[in-house]
């Protein structure tokens, strides 16, 4: 079966710390589900960073249309993590988040990641174009290199 590759990278533009949740099941370490979810949290404050709610992002909605995910690592109920987050793969209506999430002591990568962000019209709810004004400011974002080293 082909397995999902994605690649490492250090020239993320935003880092966010969240902390793992409580396990859901006995293995004891961190849900898929739960990774996802500090993903979709880390996003949420990206967009917040930047001054917007995805309900209007420069007069947009922002919608998940995809996601993909490869595991490294386990994490655990309580760790704190750091998820790092670059902007990847600008299209006519939508980009990638591309994520790393990493152990916050270590820097041990936990799991890689992308979200497939689509800018949806608010009132029809049919995908539109990534607004110039976001474009512009995501083209600006300057890499976080002191955290990467």
């Amino acid at each position: 079966m082909a397995r999902i590759q994605l690649s490492d990278f250090d020239d993320f533009v935003f880092a966010t710390a969240l902390q793992c949740p409580e396990a859901l099941h006995p293995g004891a370490h961190t849900d898929n589900v739960q990774l996802l979810q500090l993903a979709s949290a880390a996003r949420f404050r990206f967009f917040e960073w930047l001054g917007y709610r995805e309900n209007n992002v420069e007069g947009v909605q922002i919608f998940v249309g995809d996601q993909a995910v490869q595991y490294k690592a386990e994490a655990f109920p309580q760790q704190m993590v750091e998820v790092h987050m670059a902007v990847r793969d600008m299209a006519a209506k939508g980009f990638d988040l591309a994520y790393r999430l990493v152990d916050a002591e270590s820097g041990a990568l936990i799991t890689l990641g992308k979200i497939g962000v689509v800018c949806v019209h608010r009132e029809s709810k049919r995908p539109c174009a990534v607004p110039e004004v976001l474009k512009q400011r995501l083209a600006q974002l300057e890499p976080l290199l002191a955290l990467a080293a």
